[in-house]
């Protein structure tokens, strides 16, 4: 009988937390897979890396956007796509072209290469809507084809999610909101508002910084900004923020050639006016390289060459003293060499690597917050069911928010009590647990905080600090009775709990 209930209340409380096993957050999804029929080397002709925990989940898919350099994808809270982009089309969460979602990137580059999406990596980025939960904005831009490489304008084209039943609609799109040339490559940060969004392009072969600020009311440039280092050598830049919105970085790399050029470029900035400020410059190596990329914490910098990644600490006087190198590469090839080129940060706080050519395995920095080697660099240890070519998305920092005690922190946040203003987002997962177990959430900006687990009695079973940025810990009770128990996370902000239910093996 005892048996019999005890197996009832687990169903009642799996059907209670439900919501709390699923996954979480708009970054959650990387999609590739751009060839027409399969080979000796795949099992599918598309496929999906999914972020919805600490475990990485790579799945086969049959949806049929090809993706090569170009993506920019968002989903809901639930990690649920809502719609991606391949620069050439966006696409609904059915896998087909969404209403009036066609025609992106009008020039002859789509003409050239539309039937696998646009080659150039990070130019396209979802952002939503300033003021409005119902709709996005898709981010993007082409190349001149006819030998420039240089972008040739910044597109904006926006999505309603509440047409064509709750699948979406393009309402406005190509709206041309930048007309200078530019390098590849475009960046997003929140504004210390909470709510609007700067966008940041380098100007081609130049050391200019073009910023923008996308406001309910519109998107308009701000600043134009030169810095006295020379000038890029022009493609691909990937320009990229630190996820807690402090520092930006960019790369330049002169394409194959008989002489190369590698540096990387790091900046400040500010959240408020969007200034850049104390910029600093790097000569990396002679190789070919394609990207920087900070750890989760944005303590350090990684910058990929082609045969080599090195670490740098971004907080010190000494940039170029503190470069490390981490990984070289060991020769291993998938179809094509698995060298490095294309870095993204994942959900999970880890790199993933993708190479220059198509390969099916990706390479991963493990640990990204540890210093040195301690990061470990996993070569070629993501094997993917479908090829990848480049195809990195393009994901800001959804979570930011609002710089609290900013002088812009000022949209309707008085009168209102400092801990209903942030949503922690906990998430517990097994729920109920033998008393191993995940815990999901979501900090506010620049604040650590604590996890206390309290039993019935309110005494204090389990305690463990929670880093600033981290969003998942794994959690090993000691020997708890069966029964209810209380999680809850505090920090100066505010504080959230959730229910744990623990049960006997």
């Amino acid at each position: 009988m005892r048996a019999t209930v005890k197996i009832i209340f687990t169903f009642l409380l799996l059907i209670q937390f439900n919501e709390e096993i699923k996954a979480q957050g708009k970054a959650h999804q990387f999609l590739y897979g751009w060839r027409s029929q399969l080979d000796s080397y795949t099992t599918s002709l598309r496929g999906k890396m999914l972020f919805d925990s600490n475990s990485l989940n790579v799945v086969p898919d049959s949806f049929g956007m090809p993706f090569t350099g170009a993506q920019g994808n968002i989903s809901d809270e639930q990690g649920n796509l809502l719609f991606a982009s391949n620069g050439v089309y966006i696409m609904n969460a059915t896998g087909n072209m969404m209403l009036n979602g066609g025609g992106l990137n009008p020039g002859p580059a789509v003409t050239g290469l539309g039937s696998i999406g646009m080659p150039m990596p990070f130019s396209n980025i979802v952002l939503p809507f300033p003021g409005d939960t119902n709709k996005y904005i898709l981010f993007h831009h082409s190349e001149d084809y006819l030998g420039n490489l240089a972008s040739y304008a910044l597109f904006m084209t926006i999505v309603d999610m509440t047409l064509d039943n709750g699948k979406g609609a393009v309402i406005s799109k190509n709206v041309v909101v930048n007309s200078d040339s530019c390098d590849w490559g475009i960046a997003a940060c929140q504004h210390a508002n909470g709510r609007d969004w700067w966008i940041t392009i380098p100007k081609y072969k130049s050391d200019t910084l073009i910023t923008l600020l996308c406001t309910p009311n519109g998107v308009y440039e701000t600043n134009r900004q030169s810095f006295g280092f020379p000038a890029t050598l022009g493609n691909v830049g990937c320009p990229m923020f630190s996820p807690n919105g402090s520092r930006f970085s960019i790369t330049s790399a002169k394409p194959y050639g008989s002489a190369y050029k590698h540096d990387v470029r790091i900046y400040e900035f500010d959240r408020c006016n969007g200034v850049f400020f104390n910029a600093k410059i790097d000569s990396i190596d002679n190789q070919v390289g394609a990207g920087a990329i900070f750890s989760s914490n944005g303590e350090y910098i990684y910058t990929i060459s082609v045969n080599d990644i090195y670490q740098y600490q971004t907080d010190t006087i000494d940039f170029h003293g503190s470069k490390k190198k981490v990984a070289t590469y060991d020769g291993f090839v998938s179809l094509a060499p698995t060298i490095f080129m294309f870095p993204f940060l994942a959900a999970n706080g880890k790199i993933y690597i993708s190479s220059y050519g198509s390969v099916v395995d990706l390479t991963c920095i493990e640990y990204p917050n540890n210093p040195d080697t301690l990061c470990f660099v996993n070569q070629h240890s993501v094997h993917l069911p479908a090829w990848c070519y480049r195809a990195n998305v393009n994901h800001p920092n959804y979570y930011l928010g609002r710089l609290q005690g900013s002088p812009c922190d000022t949209l309707s946040w008085v009168g209102v009590e400092e801990n209903t203003l942030h949503d922690f987002k906990i998430g517990l997962s097994p729920n109920p647990s033998i008393g191993s177990f995940k815990i999901i959430y979501l900090l506010p900006s620049n604040e650590s905080g604590e996890l206390l687990i309290y039993n019935l009695m309110g005494q204090i079973i389990y305690r463990q600090t929670l880093p600033e940025w981290t969003t998942l810990q794994n959690i090993q009770l000691p020997n708890v009775p069966s029964g209810i128990y209380q999680c809850t996370i505090k920090c100066k902000s505010g504080s959230a709990t959730k229910k744990l239910m623990v049960v006997g093996e």
